[in-house]
Formats: C-alpha cells, sequence, structure tokens
C-alpha cells in the first residue's frame, strides 16, 4: 500500500535545481505530486514536497543524495494524501460555517493550509506566564523566536530535540479570552515566511467570521 511523506528541502534558487532533487526522488522510486516553493533567501530556496511511495523513506538515507544534488534535507515526516490547497481551504471554510469558534477546527485549519504540524491551540489564559504568548497578545502578530529550551507546555506535546536550541511560534487569535497558536520546531528547520503569512490570513479569515455572526463582538 502506498504511503505519502512530505520532505523539506533547502535548494539553490537557480535552473535546474529542483530537476537534480527530483532525478534523486525518482531514483528512490518516490513518485513527486505536489511542490510548494516558500520563502527564497538569498541564493536559496525552501520547497516543501510530497512523495508517493512504497515505505516511509529514512532521513538517513536522502541526506546524502539530496546533499550531492546540491540541496539540503531538512525534514521527512508522513502527510496524508495531497490535497490541492484551494481545495482544503474551501473545504475547512465550508465546516468552519457551523462553528468557527470550535478549538479543534481551528487546529485542522492551521495542520491542512498552514502545514504546521504538530501544533497547540491552547486557551491564552492557560499560557499567560509564557513570555512569547504575552508579546503575541500585545502585539496581534505571529511571532517566532530562538529560544534555548521549550517550555514545559510545548515540550509536552512535540518530539523536538532543544539541545542546540529550537525556533518557538506563537499567535494569538485576537478574541477576548480566546486561544493562542503553539508550535516549535528544531533550530535547522525554519518556519517560513509563506507559513507566516498563510497563519496570519487564516486567523484573520477566522476572526471575521465569528464577528460576523457575533456583531456585539468588539475586535
Amino acid at each position: 500500500m502506498a504511503t505519502f511523506a512530505r520532505l523539506r528541502i533547502d535548494v539553490p534558487d537557480h535552473p535546474g535545481a529542483l530537476a537534480a532533487i527530483g532525478r534523486v526522488l525518482a531514483a528512490e522510486s518516490m513518485n513527486v505530486v505536489e511542490v510548494a516553493i516558500h520563502e527564497v533567501e538569498g541564493d536559496r530556496a525552501t520547497d516543501e514536497i510530497v512523495v508517493q511511495c512504497a515505505t516511509m523513506p529514512s532521513f538517513d538515507t536522502l541526506a546524502g543524495p539530496i546533499a550531492a544534488a546540491g540541496g539540503a534535507l531538512l525534514s521527512v515526516g508522513p502527510c496524508s494524501q495531497h490535497t490541492d490547497q484551494l481545495i482544503a481551504a474551501m473545504t475547512w471554510m465550508g465546516v468552519m460555517l457551523d462553528g468557527p469558534e470550535r478549538r479543534r477546527i481551528f487546529a485542522i485549519g492551521i495542520r491542512t493550509i498552514v502545514g504546521i504540524d504538530p501544533v497547540q491551540v491552547v486557551p491564552a489564559a492557560a499560557v499567560a506566564d509564557v513570555g512569547i504568548v504575552a508579546e503575541a497578545v500585545a502585539s496581534g502578530r505571529v511571532i517566532v523566536q530562538h529560544v534555548s529550551r521549550l517550555p514545559e507546555v510545548v515540550r509536552e506535546a512535540v518530539d523536538v530535540d532543544d539541545t542546540t536550541g529550537s525556533w518557538l511560534l506563537a499567535a494569538s487569535d485576537g478574541l477576548p479570552d480566546g486561544y493562542v497558536v503553539l508550535a516549535a520546531r528544531p533550530y535547522g528547520v525554519r518556519f517560513t515566511s509563506t507559513e507566516l503569512s498563510r497563519l496570519a490570513a487564516l486567523i484573520d479569515c477566522r476572526k471575521q467570521l465569528i464577528r460576523s455572526r457575533q456583531p456585539e463582538l468588539v475586535l
């Protein structure tokens, strides 16, 4: 039975670079079914590639051949069958209409549309003592910090080796007595500007929908 894997690869931003990575994946009998090109920084880009394969690929098996092709493998992980981004967004919006304030639906949107997984959606009051949360709530922005040690509430939910530091993300939903989004990644795997823009747009969409259903709510 075929499986799907999501690869995050740092590649040179020049013609032929992605094709070289594709040849490596083809040699490993992986069929590329989806490619998302994230932020470009200098002469490098971060590509997120979904492949269909017989078994879940190993990081150690792929890292060497991808490096030889000029890339750098950042992460490998399982994912559900690929879905068109527009269809995923419209489906999520349809589900949201029945209960835009529901935490579970909020988290599903972050995973499927933004692409951040694992992610926590927790009551803001429960993590008010976490410094990055206070900054996210006060600024109304998505905040990302490099931290030497993750807060316990995050360490309990994610499998991240933070011995060399981690990236920690926090974002408020902007609602009174609302929720905070928390996520973490190893230092070598950044949150991209594409992901941060998607998350900000999703939060704003949810907030506007809740306000339209509760016109007396002042945001």
